[in-house]
């Protein structure tokens, strides 16, 4: 991506909430575990939740914001790497975080970049915001991944 609008990097996060969270949901399908099973209907659930947030900041967040070109180059292959992950059918609940946390970082570093070269303060603090949002949600899913493994 080089020279696009905030609105089109946002939309880009948005689709990689998406490919995520079928990710997730095609994992579910194959775990043996139960305790993984339900760990990854959570994941897929926090997934859409992120989309659904992203999506409606999209919708509200001021034109100037939306607006504001980036000069930011990164790798747009996110969704597909997804689509493309194949792990075994008996993952452990520390396989789900330990992939959750991998594919969560590259998402927040990833925002944390393009807020780092917005061009203008008021963009930098909306992306910033965005980011430390998505930290906090992960953050809630360590959390709560030591609960599904007392379960």
């Amino acid at each position: 991506m080089r020279f696009k609008p905030i609105k089109d990097f946002l939309a880009y996060v948005e689709e990689c909430h998406i490919a995520l969270a079928d990710l997730y949901l095609r994992l579910s399908r194959e775990a043996s575990d139960e305790k993984v099973k339900l760990l990854l209907d959570f994941m897929r659930n926090k997934e859409q939740l992120s989309y659904l947030h992203l999506h409606e900041y999209a919708q509200q967040a001021p034109t100037s914001i939306l607006e504001t070109w980036l000069d930011n180059v990164f790798d747009q292959s996110f969704p597909m790497k997804c689509q493309q992950m194949n792990l075994q059918p008996e993952l452990a609940i520390d396989d789900v975080v330990a992939l959750a946390m991998n594919l969560d970082t590259q998402l927040i570093e990833l925002m944390q970049t393009a807020a780092y070269n917005s061009p203008t303060i008021e963009a930098e603090l909306a992306l910033e915001s965005l980011s430390n949002q998505e930290e906090e949600t992960l953050h809630q899913v360590i959390m709560a991944s030591n609960e599904f493994e007392y379960m």
